[in-house]
């Protein structure tokens, strides 16, 4: 019976098969996905015989175990091994993932003379669409990341600074996640009018949004989540703006169907923000997916024509930013089903005011 490597190995070279004999893959997370190889280099070449993994001896040990496919140790150069194979297979078509750095592709251009051809994200499209094995994943991060955040709720109050909130908040994460997928960011009072602010040495003050970005990650899988709130009181413009981001985070969920272009769930945001003239205040993406990145396929934007599967998991983060008043950001994580949109994260949506 094959495994789940191998299946998605056959899915991979079916996809490249009518213009390559093998395709060279370096991104070393598709080459987790199609291997379960967990080191942090290595190169693997997929053929019609299987997989092949070229390590180095620093993990081919490791390699053995966790990998079913073909394990090389190269002692100088990947390309040896590589040549290897080509000689021996008669491969004369080798496609190569576009992602690859320039120092690999001149490796391959000086010493193979065979016909190289670039593929474009052919593995990472594959790695859109989830098992459940994935999903349990996934959802194990996101508790992960929900509980973390719990813990650290109260401290979130005029006086504490950004910083403090947000290392506290790693702290309590790498207490059972193994790495955070990006930095965590705690965005206050002006500084919440930029999207991608990290943190500073800012005391929360009474009035202030405060967006805070985080997530974690659980046997490789990351998950993503935003939640904006307001200290000590809010003013009705303040209101007025979080339940429009919060209605656009609605109406996206609702657009979340299989067989819908990702645009169209964009545009189910991005339409309610423009009804209400904010649309040049909302400069991202509505979304995007998640999985052994924290930003990969789909891609939920204005200018997407992917196709919504089932079993697509990805994220909805609609945002109004203004510059000198702040912002709000409300991000949630969904799984498409065949019917149905499953929201993933748990944390409650209205308006919290600390």
């Amino acid at each position: 019976m094959e495994n789940k490597y191998e299946i998605r190995t056959k899915r991979v070279f079916d996809r490249i098969s009518s213009s390559s004999d093998a395709f060279l893959i370096t991104n070393i997370k598709n080459i987790k996905y199609l291997t379960g190889f967990s080191g942090s280099f290595g190169i693997a070449l997929v053929t019609w015989k299987g997989c092949y993994l070229f390590v180095d001896f620093r993990y081919f040990e490791q390699a053995k175990k966790e990998v079913k496919a073909e394990v090389l140790c190269f002692k100088n150069l990947w390309i040896d091994e590589l040549k290897k194979i080509v000689n021996d297979m008669q491969i004369k078509r080798l496609s190569f993932e576009v992602t690859c750095s320039y120092e690999a592709f001149l490796k391959l251009k000086d010493n193979i003379q065979i016909e190289l051809i670039p593929q474009y994200y052919i593995v990472e499209k594959e790695r859109a669409v989830k098992d459940e094995e994935e999903i349990r994943n996934i959802k194990e991060a996101i508790k992960i990341a929900e509980s973390a955040f719990l813990r650290i709720k109260n401290i979130i109050k005029e006086g504490n600074t950004e910083k403090n909130i947000a290392r506290s908040l790693e702290n309590e994460i790498k207490k059972e996640s193994d790495t955070l997928p990006f930095p965590i960011i705690v965005a206050s009072g002006e500084n919440s009018s930029m999207p991608h602010w990290r943190f500073s040495d800012r005391t929360l003050k009474r009035g202030d949004f405060v967006i805070i970005d985080w997530g974690a990650e659980y046997n490789g899988y990351f998950c993503d989540m935003t939640r904006t709130f307001i200290i000590g009181e809010a003013s009705e413009k303040q209101k007025e703006i979080y339940e429009l981001v919060n209605n656009a985070n609605m109406q996206a969920i609702k657009a979340c169907k299989a067989d819908t272009l990702a645009k169209e769930i964009d545009a189910a945001a991005r339409n309610l923000i423009k009804q209400f003239d904010y649309d040049d205040k909302f400069g991202h993406a509505t979304g995007h997916g998640v999985g052994l990145d924290i930003h990969e396929f789909p891609k939920i934007n204005s200018e997407s024509e992917e196709n919504i599967k089932e079993g697509m998991v990805f994220t909805i983060e609609p945002g109004v930013y203004i510059e000198g008043f702040g912002g709000v950001r409300i991000e949630d994580m969904v799984l498409v089903r065949e019917n149905s949109v499953e929201i993933l994260t748990n944390l409650p949506r209205d308006l919290e005011i600390l």
